[in-house]
Order: C-alpha cells, then sequence, then structure tokens
C-alpha cells in the first residue's frame, strides 16, 4: 500500500553541503524511498564522490557547494538545478538548500520537506562568541520560522528539534527520524567478549569541538590503573592532528591512542563491534545541546553503552534513562576518566548495559523502525 502511494513520484533529495554518499541521505533515506518505485534524484554540489552501488537512486550535481559564502552565492544554481528536474517533492538537508526549494515552490507549487539534521539556529550560534549566541540564535530563529512556514513538512533527527519545527508547522507535519543504522549497510555482529583490555571506541571525524583534549586527557588517567585503549574509528585533522600527535608523543599514549583512519562506510561496523565502550565527548555549544548522533546509535548495534555529556534535552540523557548510557562533565578529563574507570570497575553492570544496548537496537534504534515513519510522512505530505 505504501509503496503503491509512491510510485511513480518524482523526488528530488537537494544537498549542498553533504557528501553524496551522506549516511542519512544516501544509504538510509534515497535507498528507502526508491524502493517504493519512487523516481529518486540525489542533486549535490559539484565535486563530490557518487556511491559505487547507487541502489536505484539516480545522482547529480550541480554547479556550486563548497563553504558556506560560497554555498550562499550559488544558492540560484541550485535553484535552477532542482527546477530543471521537474520533481514532485524537494526534501532538503541544510538551510541554503531550503531556501533554493522554496523559490521553486513560489513558482511551480512543488511539494517542500525540510529535513533538519540538527539545530541550526544553535549552528549558527556557535560561529560567533559566546556573549552573542543568545542575539544570534533568536536572530537566525526569526528568519528559519517564516521559511518554515512555506514547508509542506520537516524532519527532526532528534526529539528536540522536532519539537522545535512542531511549533512552526504543527505537530501532524513534523516527524522524528533519528539517525539509526542501516544494518544492511554496516552488517550486524555479535558483541566482542570482553578480554584483559577495555577498548573504548569513538566512531568519527574526532574535533577539539567533539571533546578530543578531554577524551585523551581522560584516557591518560585511565591507563595509569586499567589496560585501556582509546580507539578513534574515523580520524583527526589539521590543528586537531598536530595538538593530538604532540599530546600523545610528550605523554608516552602511543598504545592507548589508535586511529584507524577514515574507512569506507560498510567498514565501520566491523571497526567497531570489537569494542566494549562507546564514547562522545560534544563540548557545550547550543548545537550539542540537544543532539542525537548517529555514532551513539551505531554503538548500540554492536551492544556498546554510551559515555556522553550530561546535557539533559540531548538523546544522552534518554539513553541513560533507558539503562544503556552514562553521563559526564564533557569540559572535565577528571569526570570522564573517573566514568570510565567506573565502567571498567564495575564491569558486571556494565555488561548488563551493554545488553540493554544490544536489546534496544533490536527494538527500537535501527534505520528499519525509521523507515515507516518516512514513507508514512511522504503519504501525507503527497495526500495534501
Amino acid at each position: 500500500m505504501m509503496a503503491a502511494s509512491l510510485r511513480g513520484l518524482n523526488i528530488c533529495l537537494a544537498t549542498s553541503g553533504h557528501n553524496a554518499t551522506d549516511d542519512r541521505i544516501f544509504f538510509k533515506e534515497a535507498r528507502s524511498l526508491a524502493k517504493t518505485g519512487a523516481n529518486v534524484v540525489l542533486l549535490c554540489a559539484q565535486g563530490k564522490k557518487h556511491p559505487d552501488h547507487p541502489g536505484g537512486v539516480r545522482v547529480l550535481n550541480y554547479d556550486g557547494g563548497g563553504a558556506l559564502k560560497q554555498r550562499l552565492a550559488t544558492v540560484g544554481k541550485l535553484e535552477r538545478a532542482i527546477a530543471d528536474l521537474k520533481c514532485d517533492v524537494v526534501h532538503c538537508h541544510e538551510p541554503d538548500s531550503l531556501l533554493a526549494a522554496l523559490r521553486v515552490k513560489r513558482t511551480s507549487g512543488v511539494k517542500v520537506i525540510f529535513d533538519s539534521h540538527e539545530l541550526w539556529a544553535g549552528s549558527w550560534a556557535g560561529r560567533f562568541p559566546r556573549p552573542l549566541w543568545p542575539l544570534a540564535g533568536a536572530a537566525y530563529r526569526f528568519c528559519e520560522r517564516r521559511w518554515l512556514a512555506e514547508c509542506d513538512a520537516a524532519i527532526g533527527a532528534s526529539h528536540a528539534i522536532t519539537d522545535y519545527l512542531a511549533a512552526s508547522l504543527g505537530p501532524e507535519r513534523v516527524a522524528t527520524i533519528l539517525n539509526v543504522p542501516a544494518v544492511d549497510v554496516f552488517g550486524e555482529i555479535e558483541p566482542a567478549a570482553w578480554g584483559d583490555s577495555t577498548v573504548i571506541c569513538h566512531e568519527g571525524h574526532l574535533t577539539f569541538a567533539r571533546g578530543l583534549k578531554t577524551m585523551v586527557r581522560a584516557m591518560q588517567r585511565v591507563v595509569q590503573q586499567h589496560a585501556a585503549v582509546l580507539k578513534i574509528v574515523g580520524d583527526v585533522y589539521g590543528p586537531e592532528r598536530a595538538w593530538l600527535e604532540a599530546y600523545v608523543c610528550k605523554h608516552g599514549l602511543e598504545h592507548a591512542i589508535v586511529r584507524t583512519g577514515w574507512l569506507p562506510y560498510p567498514e565501520v561496523g566491523r571497526a567497531i563491534a570489537p569494542c566494549q565502550i562507546g564514547i562522545v565527548g560534544f563540548l557545550p555549544c547550543p548545537n550539542h545541546w540537544i543532539a542525537a548522533p548517529n555514532k551513539c546509535f551505531n554503538y548500540l548495534l554492536y551492544g556498546l553503552p554510551v559515555l556522553g555529556p550530561a546535557f539533559p534535552h540531548s538523546h544522552f540523557a534518554i539513553l541513560e534513562r533507558e539503562g544503556c548510557g552514562v553521563l559526564a562533565d564533557p569540559t572535565s578529563p577528571e569526570s570522564y576518566a573517573e566514568a570510565i574507570s567506573r565502567m571498567i570497575t564495575e564491569k558486571k553492570a556494565t555488561l548488563q548495559m551493554a545488553a540493554t544496548a544490544h536489546r534496544l537496537s533490536r527494538e527500537k534504534y535501527r534505520w528499519t523502525h525509521m523507515e515507516p515513519i518516512l514513507f508514512d510522512l511522504y503519504r501525507r505530505v503527497v495526500s495534501t
């Protein structure tokens, strides 16, 4: 029934800033929509690599993109590229791709869905000095509410983001689609046995804002008492890499901090699976306060309890209430070190959290649970 309702629908997933191989946009949403028989085009900026196996999704590039200033300067090119596709629905993923889609809507009546991966007001505010965060965030929200009022629907990547979107669109026109893993891509591997050493995993690009210094300094303390390794499944770049390499060398942490380098998406799961604890160290900023990053759900898939920042409106707090998360102060290496040491020392309790993490992944935190929500939202959009 759902497939029939979307069959033949012309859908454009428009992104100015994400790769064509983005896990949420391509591996989850685009591939799922293509399965229904919809004609799906993923439109991304020039120079973005196309997926090796598009799975029924047509990938096109437009002449634009780049850094924020370049993206804002090429909104008109993205608008024309969207208009040329003559699609029924534009599903956009950034504020500038939303502006381009709304311009097309005003002339052609195309349906527009805004997929808010993050709280953009918080992201915008974070570009300014801390004292200006409230003013910058308020200014952005004023503009965004006007844009949202023109949308047909919106998607939040966390419950907190969806609540924010609902204030402009109403609850009937929004949906929460968490960035949970697609098991057919990641692969389902049984959790590894916990041996004499504890492997703490951070998945993805690790930056200062994501807690690099807190994690490394915490590990410096942990390894004085326990056999433990911080495994960065991904990498560290630029000034962060220079700082990390200098700090590791100075303090003799070569065997305590390891990096896999950037991995193809299907290989990420195999690198996470042998670990025992998943870690997120987001520092306090408006966008992080409401976060539900994909890495925390990837950890759950392999039975890793999550150690994350103590932000009461984030998904980390939800995971703590559900029995598979531990919260600590991300500005304090001592707090993170104490939490890691406690999880190692109280192994029985941590293994219980691991079992809960694995169960919750099966029951609610996989893409098979989000896909029907995506289809239902599309059904509501095209029926109005």
